[in-house]
């Protein structure tokens, strides 16, 4: 390993650079994190906010509701449902 002494200038911004990158990446994450505990806590609490995933990423509906599905315009080929 080399002595400490002999870095330079160069190597102190480009470690100062990296050091910010990753507290930006580390903030980053922190924030990803907080959106997760939300979510977390609103599928161990909140019935609503289930049926409305479950609709949306699932495509269920009631035995009482109609799903019309349509064509996306920007896309040629028509969906495999």
């Amino acid at each position: 390993m080399r002595c400490l002494a002999t870095w330079g200038p160069r190597n102190l911004v480009a470690l100062q650079s990296h050091r910010a990158a990753l507290e930006a990446r580390r903030d980053q994450l922190a924030a990803d994190n907080a959106v997760f505990r939300t979510r977390i806590q609103k599928l161990r609490s909140d019935d609503r906010y289930i049926e409305r995933l479950i609709r949306r990423e699932l495509g269920y509906a009631r035995s009482d509701e109609l799903v019309y599905k349509f064509a996306d315009d920007n896309n040629d080929e028509t969906p495999a449902r």
